[in-house]
C-alpha cells in the first residue's frame, strides 16, 4: 500500500498534501512522511504530471495545449465553445487564428501541422461546423496530416431533447476519415481524453482525430485533475526495418540489370529524399516521381541527373526494370489507360508506414512496413557493402540522364512554342515563377489541370535545403489558400507561395480575411482558366453528348467573370488581373515587393483554356423563372 501512495505521488496523481495524509492513514508518523516527502521532492524528475485544483475544461484544455507546445488555435467558434475560448484569455501565448469558415481554418491548420511536422489543434462548433470542415479532414486524412479538431457540442442535459445543432451521433460524421472520433463527456476526464487525441494524431502515421466535448465539460470545474507532459507520451516516432529485409532489398538492388526508384508520398513529409538520392548515386538508378494522378510533393531534387519527375506513363527505357524500389508507400497504379506502368515480372520492393496504401495496387514481393528515412538510410548501408561493378553503374547512369535530357528537350521545346501565346500559357506562367521566387521558398499549389506545368517548370529540392512543395491528394477543393497561411505560420522566415485554379481560390475565397487580419505575407497566384477544366475534360472524353454539342454543362465561370483582385481589395488586400504574357515578370516583382513589406497579394492570371471543348463557348444563363 506504501508504494501504491509513492507511485502516486511520483506519477503526479497525489499532491503532496495527500501524500502526506496517506502515508499517515498507514500509520506513518508526521516527521517520518514529511522527511520522505522532502526526499522525492529533492530528487531528479522528469517533469512530473501537472496537478490542477478546482479548474474549468477550459482551463484543462490550455495548460494541455501548452504542454503540446501548441502555439495556434485554429479556430471559427460558436456559443458551444464558450468555456474553452473563454479560458484562453488568460494565455497570451496561445494564439487564436480566426477564419471565416471552417474548411478554411481547417485547411490552415493542416498546413501548418505539414511544414512544422507538429500536431495542429482546430476549434470549430457542432454539427454545422463539422459537416463544412469535413472535406478539409478528408484532404488532412489523405496526406497524414497530425490535427486535433475539437468540437463543441450542447450540454449534456439537453441530450436527445432536440436543442439547437444536438446531434446524438457528431463523432460518427468524421470517423472513417480520422485516426480517431470519440468525445469526452466529463470534465473529470477532459485532460485524459486531449492526451490520446494529441498522442494518436502524433504517432506515425499521423492523421486527423476528432473530440467532441459538450459546452458543459468546457465550462465545467473539477476539484482537481492532473496532466502528463507530452514527452511522457510519445516515443520517438521510428519504426525500425527488419534486418532480414534490409538485406534482401540491398540483395535485389545490386544484382538488378535495371532498377527503378519511385519517391513516394511519405518522403517530403517523413523523411528520405536525401537517402533515395544516395542510393541512385550509387546504383545508377533512374528516380520516377509517384504519378501525377496520386496528386504527391515533388520534393525531390529537380535538377538530380537521374530524376524523370511525376510519372505520366510507363517509362522509355531500353532495358526492362527488373527491381523497382516503392519508397514512401506509393500510391502508384500498375496500368494507366491499360499500359502496365511496371512490368509485370519486375519485384517490387516497398517501404511506408500507411498500411492502407502498402501493396493496395500492386503485388509486393518484399514489403518493409518501417519509417520510410530510417529504412533508406539503412538499405544504402547495406547496398554499400556490395562489390558494385562500376561500369554496370556507369552505363544505368548514362542511360537515366539521357531520359532526363530527353524529356528537359521536350520541356523546352513546348516552353519555346507557347511562350508568347495569348491568353498565356500555364508553362510560361510557372516558368516566369520559377525565376522569380526564392530558391527555398515553400510553394503550395491546388492548380489542378495547371498543376502539370508547376510540376514540370517550378524546380524543387527539399533534401538540398531548397525548395519545399506542398500539394493536397485528398481531391477536396478549398485546401490551397488556407494551407498557405498556415504554412506561412509554421515558417514565418520562408517566402510562401500560393499557386491555386481559380475554382479552388473561390471555394476558400474568405480565408484572405484572416491573412489580412493577421498581416500574413504570402503572395496568390491564380491560373486562371474561368472555369471547372478538369470537369470539361471529362465531359469530352466521354465523347457523347456533350462534346457533340458544345455544351458543357455546369463548367464555365465567365459570365459573369469573377474580379478576384476585387474580392482581395474588399478583404483589404491588393493585387492585379494579368492576361499580357509580357507583363508576367514585372507583375511577380510587385507581388514580391509587397511581401516583403508583410502583406498578402494577388496576381489574377489569365491562362489558356486547352484539351477537350476548350472552344465551346456555350454555357447556361438563364432558368425557367427569370426567363423573359
Amino acid at each position: 500500500m506504501i508504494r501504491d501512495v509513492f507511485q502516486q505521488l511520483l506519477s503526479g496523481a497525489l499532491s503532496r498534501r495527500q501524500f502526506l495524509s496517506a502515508l499517515m492513514q498507514l500509520g506513518v508518523g508526521t516527521l517520518a512522511a514529511s522527511q520522505m516527502a522532502d526526499v522525492i521532492a529533492a530528487a531528479p524528475k522528469s517533469e512530473a504530471a501537472l496537478i490542477l485544483d478546482d479548474v474549468t475544461g477550459g482551463r484543462i484544455t490550455c495548460e494541455t495545449l501548452k504542454l503540446w507546445d501548441v502555439e495556434y488555435v485554429f479556430g471559427n467558434t460558436g456559443a458551444y465553445e464558450a468555456g474553452f475560448v473563454d479560458a484562453l484569455v488568460d494565455f497570451p501565448d496561445i494564439h487564436y487564428v480566426m477564419g471565416l469558415h471552417e474548411g478554411s481554418v481547417m485547411a490552415m491548420a493542416d498546413g501548418y501541422a505539414r511544414i512544422t511536422g507538429k500536431t495542429s489543434f482546430v476549434n470549430i462548433h457542432s454539427i454545422t461546423g463539422t459537416a463544412n470542415a469535413l472535406g478539409l479532414i478528408v484532404n488532412a486524412w489523405a496526406d497524414s496530416s497530425p490535427v486535433v479538431v475539437s468540437v463543441g457540442m450542447s450540454e449534456r442535459s439537453g441530450e436527445n431533447l432536440g436543442v439547437f445543432t444536438e446531434t446524438t451521433k457528431l463523432e460518427a460524421l468524421p470517423e472513417l476519415y480520422t485516426k480517431l472520433s470519440f468525445r469526452s463527456s466529463r470534465v473529470e476526464n477532459l485532460g485524459e481524453s486531449l492526451r490520446r487525441a494529441f498522442r494518436l494524431a502524433s504517432v506515425l502515421p499521423s492523421g486527423p482525430v476528432f473530440l467532441g466535448v459538450p459546452s458543459d465539460v468546457w465550462a465545467g470545474k473539477t476539484k482537481q485533475t492532473s496532466l502528463i507532459p507530452a514527452h511522457r507520451t510519445l516515443s520517438p516516432n521510428r519504426i525500425y526495418p527488419d534486418s532480414n529485409a534490409i538485406k534482401q532489398a540491398a540483395e535485389w538492388l545490386h544484382a538488378a540489370e535495371n532498377p527503378l526508384l519511385i519517391a513516394g508520398a511519405e518522403l517530403p513529409r517523413w523523411g528520405g529524399l536525401a537517402e533515395l538520392a544516395a542510393i541512385s548515386d550509387t546504383l545508377g538508378a533512374i528516380v520516377s516521381g509517384d504519378t501525377a494522378a496520386s496528386r504527391s510533393s515533388m520534393g525531390f531534387p529537380s535538377d538530380h541527373p537521374h530524376y524523370l519527375g511525376a510519372m505520366r506513363g510507363p517509362i522509355e527505357s531500353e532495358t526492362p526494370f527488373d527491381v523497382v524500389l516503392l519508397a514512401g508507400a506509393s500510391r502508384l497504379s500498375l496500368a494507366r489507360g491499360g499500359h502496365p506502368l511496371i512490368p509485370s515480372a519486375a519485384k517490387i520492393i516497398e517501404i511506408g508506414l500507411r498500411e492502407d496504401h502498402l501493396a493496395r495496387n500492386y503485388p509486393s514481393d518484399l514489403l518493409i512496413y518501417a519509417h520510410p528515412e530510417v529504412t533508406l538510410r539503412q538499405l544504402k548501408e547495406a547496398i554499400d557493402k556490395q562489390e558494385t561493378d562500376p561500369a554496370k553503374v556507369r552505363n544505368r547512369s548514362r542511360g537515366a540522364n539521357a531520359l532526363k535530357q530527353r524529356g528537359e528537350s521536350r520541356r523546352e521545346k513546348t516552353l519555346a512554342r507557347v511562350w508568347n501565346s495569348d491568353p498565356i500559357a500555364p508553362e510560361r506562367l510557372a516558368t516566369e515563377i520559377d525565376r522569380a521566387i526564392a530558391r527555398d521558398a515553400i510553394v503550395v499549389t491546388e492548380g489542378v489541370t495547371s498543376d502539370a506545368a508547376i510540376w514540370d517548370y517550378v524546380r524543387f529540392d527539399q533534401p538540398g535545403g531548397g525548395r519545399r512543395h506542398l500539394i493536397s491528394s485528398g481531391g477536396s477543393l478549398g485546401w490551397g489558400l488556407g494551407a498557405a497561411i498556415g504554412t506561412k505560420l509554421g515558417a514565418p522566415t520562408k517566402q510562401v507561395i500560393a499557386l491555386l485554379g481559380d475554382g479552388g481560390f473561390q471555394f476558400a475565397v474568405q480565408a484572405l480575411w484572416t491573412a489580412k487580419r493577421f498581416e500574413v505575407p504570402l503572395i496568390v497566384v491564380i491560373f486562371n482558366n474561368l472555369g471547372y477544366q478538369a470537369n470539361r475534360w471529362a465531359l469530352a472524353g466521354l465523347k457523347g453528348r456533350a462534346a457533340e454539342t458544345g455544351r458543357f454543362i455546369g463548367i464555365s465561370m465567365e459570365d459573369p467573370q469573377i474580379d478576384h483582385v476585387g474580392i482581395a481589395r474588399a478583404y483589404g488586400l491588393d493585387g492585379e488581373r494579368v492576361t499580357d504574357p509580357d507583363d508576367l515578370s514585372a507583375a511577380l516583382q510587385r507581388a514580391l515587393a509587397v511581401e516583403k513589406k508583410g502583406q498578402a497579394y494577388v496576381l489574377d492570371v489569365i491562362i489558356d483554356r486547352r484539351g477537350g471543348g476548350a472552344d465551346a463557348d456555350w454555357h447556361e444563363n438563364h432558368v425557367p423563372a427569370f426567363s423573359s
